[in-house]
């Protein structure tokens, strides 16, 4: 199983995009993987577009959970020492595995990966990279802004057990949340070279895109703060209290 990648899919009504996804995953130079897709109860046909491949887990909810129960039944229904998360709108470029598996092979205090991405607007615009310069990631940065793409990490499977899996509370900044608390204890290693397009498509009819759940947004991401800043004190408060 060393250096085994499982890679999760939540798809809800992705239309025509998730064979793209499905096939950059399909298209890594590091071959040793697994894929799941987690069917989030939608209203398309998602399992014959998932019947068209070979050896591709697929699991339909018997209900609309959202982004973070989707990833957390995909991480739990398989072993793998790694996990990479690749939504199914989004498009992975072929070296994304290779380059991030190098850097846990590089350094074994990483906990998690992730990397430069490029915006591709209605699968017709794309962008330059996002970031224009390499970036260090550390918790007193999350705090500020969220320098994590989705569609870039790749992540220890022990470290995502470590934090609890993603917070199916949230419908919105859940991969937030994951990535603040995994900043607290764990190394991130950013990757400069593009790892992946990442799809915006402003018209969309994604459960992202709804107003419903965007109005959330500014509300969690201050609670997600607040959390971590309480966790983080409590944490220096007991080794105070230790020494």
């Amino acid at each position: 199983m060393k250096n085994y990648v499982d890679i999760i899919i939540p798809a809800y009504n992705p239309g025509t995009f998730l064979d793209e996804a499905i096939q950059s995953a399909l298209d890594q130079t590091h071959k040793n993987i697994n894929i799941i897709v987690i069917d989030d109860n939608s209203t398309e046909d998602i399992e014959s577009i998932v019947k068209k491949y070979k050896n591709i887990k697929y699991i339909r909810n018997e209900k609309n959970l959202g982004p973070a129960a989707s990833r957390n039944i995909g991480i739990k229904s398989s072993d793998a020492p790694f996990v990479s998360l690749l939504d199914a709108d989004d498009i992975w470029y072929a070296h994304k595995l290779e380059l991030s598996l190098d850097s846990f092979d590089k350094n074994s205090e990483i906990g998690m990966t992730c990397g430069n991405y490029q915006v591709l607007l209605n699968r017709r615009r794309l962008s330059k990279p996002f970031y224009s310069r390499p970036i260090e990631i550390t918790w007193e940065k999350m705090m500020r802004q969220n320098f994590v793409a989705s569609g870039s990490t790749t992540i220890k499977r022990e470290v995502l057990e470590s934090v609890s899996l993603f917070d199916e509370d949230l419908w919105i900044s859940e991969d937030y949340d994951c990535w603040v608390k995994i900043s607290e204890e764990n190394k991130i290693e950013y990757i400069h070279t593009p790892l992946y397009k990442y799809s915006v498509i402003p018209s969309g009819d994604s459960l992202t895109n709804s107003s419903n759940i965007l109005k959330n947004q500014d509300s969690n991401i201050a609670k997600i703060r607040n959390k971590s800043k309480d966790r983080m004190r409590n944490k220096l408060l007991l080794k105070r209290s230790i020494v």
